[in-house]
């Protein structure tokens, strides 16, 4: 019998080893999900992620097995080793990287923001804007600026989200015919937000070129050739910035002005689309 006690109690000891072992590997990991199981035979590997949550392993190892089983897209294997997760930001954050892949966008957005996750939520929001849901990707934009603007050390998340947001507004304006007014609120609204943005990053060219071709739009040319001489000033050696102030002679009918901004924005890149644009405008080859 103290054999026997004696074996068991070993083999107890050689399964906790090697769990206490898969976890530390697993940990050390954590960031490069699927990295761990390539120290440990695929047999075993295998074995290991088959467990359920009841098993007996740390939550940490549960955790990283969740995040690789998600990464790999086995959402059903991440859901079953979630659930052996307490109660965490972790376990929110895994949630809303669950529900996205099901395709639960509500379900993914609440456990975002619980979760405070606001990269996460970023993600979500460029998903969205990719399979053309562009309502529901500028209502979130929103939700995600007024969560940076209560954070005054994301001066620079919170540019990019305006910037963003520019973006996602122009692309719902072209969603609707021209002429109606609805059309006309979104290009607003979108130069309203590469304003925002500029406040925010006065010196970033993207954010100037943005809101110069959306004043373009709204055909205040003053304002655009304005924004187009502080984005040269910006960077002298930008082609776009040339490009644009040419685009603004055309519409004011200054052929010769635009052509000259055309010679000097080829010569810095003629391969610039803003450049071809200008040229197929003037009817220059």
């Amino acid at each position: 019998m103290r054999i026997l006690a004696a074996v068991v109690l070993a083999c107890l000891c050689i399964a906790l080893g090697a769990v206490q072992a898969l976890s530390s590997i697993a940990l050390r990991a954590a960031a490069q999900p699927g990295a761990w199981s390539g120290f440990v035979p695929a047999e075993l590997s295998a074995r290991v992620d088959r467990l359920g949550p009841a098993a007996p392993l740390p939550p940490e190892l549960h955790l990283v097995l969740a995040r690789e089983a998600l990464a790999r897209g086995d959402v059903s294997l991440a859901e079953r080793d979630a659930a052996g997760l307490p109660a965490s930001r972790d376990r929110l954050v895994l949630e809303g990287g669950i529900a996205e892949a099901r395709g639960d966008s509500n379900a993914a957005v609440r456990a975002y923001l619980q979760a405070d996750d606001l990269s996460g939520l970023e993600h979500h929001i460029d998903e969205l804007v990719t399979a053309g849901r562009v309502v529901e990707a500028v209502a979130l934009e929103r939700v995600l600026i007024a969560r940076l603007a209560a954070d005054r050390t994301q001066v620079d998340a919170l540019a990019q989200a305006y910037f963003d947001l520019g973006r996602s507004e122009e692309t719902r304006a072209y969603q609707i015919p021209v002429g109606q007014s609805e059309r006309h609120a979104h290009e607003v609204a979108a130069g309203d937000a590469y304003a925002h943005a500029l406040a925010l990053a006065p010196l970033e060219e993207r954010y100037l070129l943005a809101f110069g071709n959306q004043q373009l739009n709204l055909a205040d040319l003053p304002a655009a050739e304005r924004t187009f001489e502080r984005a040269r000033d910006v960077d002298p050696t930008s082609a776009e910035p040339l490009a644009g102030l040419g685009d603004v002679a055309f519409r004011q009918g200054d052929a010769a002005g635009a052509r000259s901004y055309l010679a000097r924005a080829r010569a810095l890149d003629p391969g610039s689309a803003a450049v071809r644009t200008l040229a197929l405008k003037l009817g220059v080859p």
